[in-house]
């Protein structure tokens, strides 16, 4: 598996991937709009788009908005969601955020997050966020 960083000026996804990606999502033009909006991290399996994480940068945090990944990948979606992981938390630590937040679209399994260290923050109106800070 590969990954790749790409920037909010650079081409987005097909809608093909990204129906692929977001299988029994809705992908409303305004979640569209954010995820063409955001950095983006891709993880590739060959020359396959197998998973995605888009995120927003602030002076505190990184915040990921938005994980699709690709449930029949020969990769395995565990394996493309630890990279993914990887990936945003060595972006955090390389540009100097000491926070990793992943809001409720982000889509990765919460036992995956909880078995890296990630903590809950409920809010009852948006959804439970994932959390975890770097020292």
């Amino acid at each position: 598996m590969r990954f790749r960083v790409l920037g909010p000026d650079s081409a987005g996804l097909s809608p093909t991937e990204l129906r692929r990606l977001f299988r029994g999502q809705r992908l409303t033009a305004a979640r569209r709009n954010r995820l063409g909006q955001c950095g983006r991290i891709l993880a590739l399996c060959g020359s396959r788009v197998v998973g995605l994480a888009a995120y927003e940068r602030t002076e505190r945090e990184l915040r990921v908005g938005e994980v699709g990944i690709d449930p029949d990948s020969a990769c395995g979606t565990d394996a493309i969601a630890n990279g993914l992981l990887d990936a945003l938390e060595l972006a955090c630590l390389a540009g100097g955020v000491r926070r990793l937040v992943l809001l409720p679209h982000a889509g990765i399994a919460d036992v995956v997050l909880c078995g890296r260290g990630y903590t809950t923050i409920p809010q009852v109106a948006a959804g439970t966020w994932f959390e975890k800070h770097f020292v």
